[in-house]
């Protein structure tokens, strides 16, 4: 039956190779994007950024998988997953995340609901090196840990 919610999820909406959209996007199922959106994709379900793809403003969805490059304010209320090759930049808000080897997620992040802080790149960039100088350097993959016996 038309506008039931069994039927939104078989929905497929594509934003095909060479397509360029202005402006706000609103969408229930599944959307792949393998061209490029410069505004708001507002989806009641899942989002697939492809690797021709490239989404420049805000994105919220369900589920979001990116392999191609999402800049601005991303919220994924279920799940982000940025595969090989893939880049989100910006603030991101998601429920669980996974970041495959080759994937790059460089920016603000917030698990859950609460509210991501709002710095712009020249304010967070001294905070990730500050952070990274403090941290222990990790052993070499090579070395062995030793754990000291208890004391008796």
């Amino acid at each position: 039956m038309f506008g039931s919610k069994a039927s939104h999820a078989q929905e497929v909406t594509v934003i095909g190779r060479g397509a360029v959209i202005e402006g706000t996007v609103r969408a229930q199922g599944r959307v792949q994007v393998d061209g490029k959106i410069d505004g708001s994709l507002l989806v009641e379900g899942t989002v697939s950024v492809g690797p021709s793809g490239a989404v420049h403003g805000e994105v919220v969805a369900e589920e979001l998988v990116v392999g191609g490059r999402l800049e601005g304010k991303v919220s994924a209320r279920a799940h982000l997953q940025v595969i090989a090759g893939g880049t989100v930049q910006g603030q991101v808000r998601y429920g669980s995340l996974q970041v495959e080897r080759g994937g790059v997620l460089h920016g603000t992040t917030v698990q859950g609901d609460a509210q991501a802080p709002e710095l712009s790149a020249s304010e967070a960039e001294p905070m990730v090196a500050q952070a990274a100088a403090r941290a222990p350097a990790p052993p070499p993959l090579n070395a062995q840990l030793r754990v000291p016996a208890a004391a008796s």
